[in-house]
């Protein structure tokens, strides 16, 4: 193995406990990664909290709460029609009525036997948190121009929030991702020079949804952003046909970014998705030359990154 990568706890230990809670974020450090990813959405109040998405009924249980019945509405996540329940419409006092669950319990009973046990943090809980003291942590901001066409000053709540944690003086590292360019290069004006800003890519948002990005898409990147988050399936071709392989090999993406100075993560090693050990799969994570994997299993993952160094 030619890089040692960087672990990430993708939110949190989510395998192990219900996803972007404070005790999936302190399992994940326990387990020894360079940092937890966490994802963030405002209130109706103009809170930050942390959530996947602003449809809450998959990592909550709202859907069993009588007196939110009334809040249930048609929206959008991700361009795609639900009928959900969302953060905009709720205060930050009704959103810690909720409790969090398992999104997989399918997948992961383990983690799921800890539903309706901890809480809905806000980003303020996290960054107060003692046990994110000399660590990193990677904010990502979802769905940002959708908050700000609400009148929700997604930025401002960010950079409020981030500025009042000391993140300075207690030896924060602060890492800021987003799927749209545009927010991410305006909360860097914003925010200022306080961390790295990385602009995550899959196959949804790029310009016709191809599988190949190309030179000249990576090149209008440069001084925008600081590095790239790749979805895995842009990292590694289709695996060839008629073969039970779980992935095909190295496309050349993350030395074409490499060449252009920038850093390289990819995402998201799920154990469960191993079509035969956990190590193979691993290995075609590790063997793309990224800088860092975002992962769902983040113990299993640091083990194995720790005996192929």
């Amino acid at each position: 193995m030619s890089v040692k990568p960087l672990v990430f706890g993708h939110r949190g230990a989510c395998a192990y406990r219900p996803e972007n809670t404070l005790e999936a974020f302190a399992l994940a450090y326990e387990q020894g990664v360079h940092a937890i990813e966490c994802d963030i959405v405002p209130t109706k109040d103009h809170a930050l909290v942390l959530r996947h998405e602003n449809a809450l009924s998959g990592t909550t249980d709202v859907a069993s709460r009588p007196e939110y019945a009334h809040l249930k509405r048609a929206g959008f996540v991700d361009g795609h029609a639900v009928e959900d329940w969302f953060t905009e419409d709720f205060t930050l006092a009704e959103i810690k009525q909720l409790r969090a669950i398992e999104r997989l319990p399918d997948w992961r009973p383990g983690s799921a036997a800890f539903d309706g046990q901890f809480g809905v943090p806000t980003l303020a809980d996290l960054l107060a948190a003692p046990f994110l003291n000399n660590r990193a942590v990677i904010l990502e901001l979802k769905h940002g121009a959708y908050f700000e066409r609400l009148g929700i000053p997604v930025l401002d709540l960010l950079a409020a929030e981030v500025e009042a944690s000391g993140w300075r003086e207690r030896g924060i590292r602060l890492i800021f991702e987003s799927f749209n360019l545009d927010v991410l290069t305006r909360a860097r004006a914003r925010l200022g020079e306080i961390g790295q800003y990385v602009f995550l890519v899959d196959r949804d948002h790029l310009p016709g949804q191809t599988r190949y990005v190309s030179d000249e898409y990576l090149a209008a990147l440069v001084g925008k952003v600081h590095g790239v988050s790749f979805d895995i399936d842009l990292v590694l071709g289709q695996k060839p046909a008629f073969s039970s392989a779980d992935f095909g090999s190295p496309t050349g993406l993350v030395e074409r970014a490499h060449a252009l100075g920038f850093t390289v993560y990819t995402w998201t090693a799920r154990v469960e998705q191993a079509l035969y050990s956990v190590e193979e799969y691993f290995s075609h994570f590790v063997n793309t030359g990224a800088d860092g994997i975002f992962a769902d299993h983040p113990d299993l993952l640091q083990n194995y990154v720790a005996g192929h160094a």
